[in-house]
């Protein structure tokens, strides 16, 4: 009877470690995914520690922070709107701004038009949730959302897609490039044009070949 007891005993902590961990998987699997998903978030706020204002706020510590509320930065009265005294972001707030910041805080001057895929918006939470001293609990709902790939439902499908979708999105819409129709040497000399002009971070040349091929087989003359 013991031995019964105690085989039953370590088959649930099998079973309890083994759902942990399945769930610090998907965890990690929707961080990783936010975080790719945040591509654009990047260009024009920093998340590291200790962060300074670029374009807009940086993000880091965003969750022990009153909306609107970082020291200097100037906001706009749509924002400002939203400011509770002692209400701080949280993951409905962020959920309804990343959603559509003109609709969260009309005349913002924020003029990203938003994530539109609740997939994206969980995983870019979930990310964000990292970067704070002590990282909350913004997963509100055990509901497993699926997250689409970067650039899915706006670029062309195929191997090479989220690599193009990382690399123009934390510069502008993804819809910009769709919208083009160049020449390969076009091109080449739109992507080198954002390097030195636009600060885009210089690819190796295994990855710049990649996104050029992408980039002139679905969007060329």
């Amino acid at each position: 009877m013991a031995l019964m007891k105690s085989t039953i005993a370590s088959l649930f902590g099998a079973a309890f470690l083994f759902s942990s961990l399945a769930a610090n998987a998907a965890v990690d699997a929707l961080v990783a995914a936010g975080e790719q998903q945040a591509a654009v978030c990047k260009a024009c706020h920093q998340v590291e520690p200790n962060g300074i204002t670029i374009v807009g706020p940086p993000l880091y510590g965003i969750a022990d922070r009153e909306i609107a509320a970082f020291s200097g930065f100037n906001y706009s009265e749509g924002l400002s709107a939203n400011r509770i005294e002692g209400k701080t972001w949280d993951e409905e707030s962020l959920d309804a701004f990343l959603a559509s910041p003109a609709e969260f805080a009309p005349g913002t001057n924020m003029v990203y038009p938003g994530v539109k895929d609740p997939g994206a918006r969980a995983a870019i939470i979930a990310w964000l949730a990292t970067k704070n001293p002590t990282p909350p609990n913004w997963q509100s709902s055990d509901d497993v959302v699926p997250v689409k790939a970067l650039g899915e439902g706006i670029l062309t499908s195929d191997e090479n897609m989220a690599l193009v979708a990382s690399t123009c999105s934390v510069c502008h819409s993804l819809h910009l490039v769709v919208q083009q129709g160049l020449s390969r040497d076009s091109w080449d000399e739109t992507l080198e044009w954002m390097v030195d002009e636009q600060g885009m971070d210089e690819l190796d040349h295994e990855a710049h070949e990649r996104v050029l091929d992408y980039l002139a087989t679905y969007y060329g003359e």
